[in-house]
């Protein structure tokens, strides 16, 4: 596999790392990072400068990787590319999700992963079949933080559809309320047909914190 596939891949979200940007007066670049660039020197011109300065980022994590671990990455890329279109989306997904767990869930899943690696074979195998049998959306929820699935499961409970292009937004203002809120919500969407819950969705959306607090508190 070519650099310029790999650093492509990189750049992709395989595997993103932050760096600050270039500015003027820093230190010329390495010899390696400038070789790491050469295929891409027609492209760094026509780009714009966010995606410019995280190409330049990833031209220097991959000179500041030793041989053998290039030749890892190439080896993890060439399986990469091998993926079906679905496998990569799962993939991409799984990663997006981890990126945003706190360091508290981040640790507890390792450490309950390290768990599960020294369980019985027969344990392991136990365990994935309960997963695998669960409903795909349920799978999904376990790839969040458990405030975050405590949301997704509400807003599974209270609303019939949610757009994708809100669901984040959805999302953290449920996380938000309190218990009693939560309450006063069901009970209003309990008098409302499936229809015009949406609408009481968006509604509560469009408040600032302090405003629905208020219509949530005052329903009660």
């Amino acid at each position: 596999m070519s650099w310029a596939r790999a650093c492509a891949g990189v750049v992709i979200g395989l595997a993103p790392l932050l760096a600050a940007a270039q500015q003027p007066g820093v230190p010329a670049e390495s010899d390696a990072v400038r070789a790491a660039l050469v295929p891409f020197k027609d492209l760094m011109q026509r780009l714009p400068t966010p995606l410019r300065e995280r190409l330049l980022a990833h031209a220097r994590s991959w000179a500041a990787l030793t041989p053998v671990e290039q030749a890892q990455l190439r080896e993890n890329l060439s399986a990469w590319d091998d993926l079906a279109p679905q496998q990569k989306l799962a993939l991409r997904e799984r990663f997006y999700a981890w990126e945003h767990l706190d360091g508290a869930t981040q640790a507890a899943a390792l450490a309950a992963a390290e768990r599960f690696a020294q369980l019985p074979d027969e344990a392991r195998e136990h365990w994935r079949a309960r997963f695998a049998a669960l409903d795909p959306a349920q799978r999904r929820q376990y790839l969040f933080d458990p405030s975050s699935r405590s949301a997704m499961q509400l807003a599974n409970e209270l609303f019939p559809f949610i757009p994708a292009t809100e669901q984040a937004a959805t999302l953290a203002m449920l996380r938000e309320l309190t218990p009693e809120q939560v309450t006063v919500l069901r009970r209003q969407l309990a008098r409302l047909p499936p229809a015009r819950r949406d609408n009481q969705r968006q509604h509560l959306l469009e408040l600032d914190p302090a405003a629905r607090a208020k219509a949530l508190d005052e329903g009660s």
